[in-house]
C-alpha cells in the first residue's frame, strides 16, 4: 500500500531530477553540436561553393561561352549538376551580370542583378584565389564565392558566383536542431520511464512508504523505543552495536552515542548475547551477573531473514525498581517494618525483665510482666475487636509497636469498625494507605520538640455510605507551599531515596475513585481524611 505525503511523491522526485539532467544535458549537447555541425556546414559550404566557382570558371575559360544562349544552358547544367548552391551568376570583365540562374525562386536573367563592386573586381583580378564574401551578395543571398575566368593569356575575362540564401542556413541549422531535440525526447521518455522503475524499487525496499513518510515513521519509532522503560540493544551478525535505547544506556551506563557501530565485546565484555548467533536459540530471563547495583533480567532472540540470521535483538527489565514499588503497593513493606518494630520492642521488654532478675527484684519482674501482658492484650483485643481483616489488624498491631518504640503514643478510634471482606478499598491497598500515612505522622515528629507529647489517632470507618480513613498528629504542621506538592513523586523533606508514600496513596484514591482532604496549621498539627464510596470500579489492569 502506497503512503503519500503532502509534497512530492518519490517517483515525482526522482522524475523531475532526470528531466532537469536530461534537459541540461540535451541543452549543453545541442548548443555543443548545433555549433560543431554549423561550423562543419560552414566548411561543407565553403568547400561547395569554392568548387563551383572553380569549375564553372575553368570551363569557361576553356570554351569561352560567347553566345548568350549557350552561356543560359551552361549555367544551367551547371546549377543543377551541384547542390548546396542557391544562386548561379556570371558577370563580364567590367563586373556587369551577363546572366544568372535562381534554384529556389526559379527565376534567371540578367537585369535584376547589381555589378560587381569595382573595389571587388580589382581584388579578383590581383588574386587567382577564390574569394568569400558576405558583403557583395547579390539578390538577398547570404553567403557566396567569387573568382575571376580568366583567357589563355592570363587576362580576366569574367568572373563567376555561387551563393547560398539566409533560409538555406536556416533550414540546416532547423534540421540539425531538430535531431537534437528529437533525441532529448526520446531520452526524455526512457529517463521518465527509467525513473518509475527506479521509484518502484525504492518504495519496495522502504515498504511502500514515500521517504518522508518512512522517515517521520522511522524517527517516531525511534522516540517509542527511547521512551520505553525496557532497555533494547541491537547487534548485527559481526556483534556491532546497530540500536541502543535510552533505557539500555543508562542500565548498562553506556554513552549511547558513542558505543552506536561498536563491537560490542570492546564496550561490554561480559556481555553473552552473541551467543544467540551462535546457538541459534532465544534465551528469556538471563540474569546480568556482572550488574551489581542493580537487578537486570534480559531476554535475548536471534533475528532472522530470508532464512539467515542477521543479528540479534536483548531486552533488559530493571527488577530493582519495580520489586520496590510491589512491596510498597503490596503493604508487604508496612508489615515487615512493623513486625521489626515489635521484635526490637520485644527485645526491649526482655532486656528489663532480665536485669530486674539480676538485681533480685523478682517480685517486681513478675508485676512488669503482668503490666506489659495486659496493656499489649488491652491494644491487641481492642484493635482486634474493631478491626476484622486480618493483615490491616496486624499493621495495626506492629505500627502500636513501632510507635512505642519512637516513644509516639498512637491510638486508634474506639468507634472504628472494618470488616473481614472490605467492600470499598482492596486489604493491600488499604494497608499502603494507613502504613504511609501513619510512617509520614511519624516523620513529621521529627521537626516537633521534644516536650510535646506525641500523638497519632487513627480512625478506620466502614459502613453503608462508604469508607473513611483517618490519620491526625500533634506535629509541627505544614506550610502552604509544601501542601501544594504534598502528593507529587519525589517531593520530601527526608532526603534522595524518599517522597513515594504520599505519591502511592494518591495513585490509590484516584484508581478507587476516593477523594482525600488534607487540614493541616502550622504548630497545631495536621489531619489526613481519605473517603471511599461503595462499589467504586477497580482499576484496569
Amino acid at each position: 500500500m502506497a503512503h503519500k505525503t503532502a509534497g512530492q511523491t518519490l517517483y515525482q522526485q526522482i522524475r523531475r531530477v532526470s528531466v532537469l539532467g536530461i534537459l541540461v544535458a540535451m541543452i549543453l549537447a545541442t548548443g555543443a553540436g548545433l555549433w560543431l555541425s554549423l561550423a562543419q556546414e560552414q566548411r561543407m559550404r565553403d568547400d561547395t561553393l569554392t568548387a563551383a566557382v572553380q569549375a564553372a570558371a575553368y570551363a569557361l575559360a576553356l570554351d569561352g561561352h560567347s553566345d548568350a544562349q549557350q552561356l543560359q544552358e551552361y549555367t544551367l547544367r551547371t546549377v543543377e549538376g551541384i547542390e548546396g548552391v542557391d544562386l548561379f551568376a556570371v558577370y563580364d570583365a567590367q563586373g556587369r551580370p551577363v546572366y544568372y540562374a535562381d534554384i529556389v525562386s526559379g527565376q534567371a536573367g540578367s537585369a535584376e542583378l547589381p555589378a560587381l563592386d569595382a573595389e571587388l573586381c580589382r581584388r579578383l583580378a590581383q588574386s587567382s584565389e577564390v574569394l568569400l564574401d558576405d558583403a557583395e551578395t547579390p539578390l538577398g543571398a547570404d553567403h557566396c564565392a567569387v573568382t575571376a575566368v580568366r583567357g589563355a593569356n592570363g587576362t580576366v575575362t569574367g568572373y563567376v558566383l555561387a551563393g547560398l540564401y539566409l533560409r538555406s542556413i536556416r533550414t540546416m541549422a532547423l534540421r540539425t536542431l531538430g535531431v537534437f531535440v528529437g533525441i532529448g525526447l526520446a531520452a526524455l521518455g526512457v529517463g521518465t520511464l527509467l525513473s518509475l522503475q527506479l521509484a518502484r524499487r525504492i518504495k519496495s525496499g522502504l515498504l511502500g512508504y514515500e521517504p518522508d513518510a518512512f522517515r517521520d515513521l522511522f524517527l517516531r519509532r525511534m522516540e517509542l523505543l527511547d521512551a520505553l522503560d525496557e532497555g533494547l540493544l541491537a547487534i548485527d551478525r559481526d556483534a556491532h552495536i546497530l540500536y541502543i535505547n535510552r533505557a539500555a544506556a543508562e542500565m548498562l551506563s553506556f554513552d549511547k552515542d558513542a558505543v552506536l557501530g561498536r563491537p560490542l565485546a570492546e564496550v561490554y565484555p561480559q556481555s553473552t548475547i552473541p551467543q544467540v548467533l551462535r546457538t541459534q536459540k532465544a534465551e528469556y530471563n538471563v540474569s546480568l551477573e556482572s550488574l551489581r547495583h542493580v537487578r537486570i533480567l534480559s531476554d535475548r532472540m536471534p533475528v532472522w531473514r530470508d532464512g539467515r540470521i542477521v543479528g540479534a535483538v536483548a531486552i533488559f527489565r530493571n527488577r530493582t525498581e519495580v520489586a520496590r514499588l510491589a512491596r510498597e503497593l503490596t503493604g508487604v513493606q508496612h508489615i515487615v517494618e512493623a513486625m521489626r518494630a515489635y521484635t526490637h520492642e520485644f527485645m526491649n521488654k526482655l532486656h528489663v525483665i532480665l536485669g530486674l532478675l539480676q538485681l533480685g527484684e523478682a517480685q517486681r519482674a513478675e508485676e512488669y510482666v503482668l503490666q506489659l501482658t495486659q496493656t499489649r492484650a488491652l491494644s491487641t483485643r481492642q484493635i482486634s475487636a474493631c478491626i476484622a481483616e486480618p493483615s490491616v489488624a496486624a499493621l495495626l498491631i506492629g505500627k502500636s509497636c513501632r510507635a512505642a518504640e519512637l516513644g509516639v503514643r498512637l491510638t486508634l478510634d474506639p468507634a472504628s469498625h472494618l470488616g473481614a471482606d472490605p467492600r470499598c478499598l482492596p486489604a493491600p491497598a488499604m494497608i499502603t494507605v494507613l502504613g504511609n500515612l501513619i510512617e509520614n505522622a511519624f516523620d513529621a515528629f521529627a521537626q516537633t520538640p521534644g516536650r510535646t507529647l506525641h500523638e497519632v489517632s487513627v480512625s478506620v470507618r466502614e459502613g453503608e455510605q462508604g469508607l473513611i480513613l483517618s490519620v491526625d498528629d500533634n506535629a509541627c504542621g505544614m506550610s502552604d507551599e509544601v501542601r501544594r506538592h504534598l502528593f507529587e513523586r519525589g517531593a520530601t523533606s527526608k532526603g534522595k531515596g524518599h517522597g513515594t508514600g504520599l505519591y502511592l496513596v494518591k495513585q490509590i484514591v484516584d484508581a478507587y475513585h476516593g477523594d482525600i482532604r488534607v487540614e493541616s496549621t502550622r504548630g497545631v498539627g495536621s489531619s489526613f481524611v481519605i473517603t471511599f464510596r461503595p462499589g467504586a470500579d477497580a482499576p484496569e489492569a
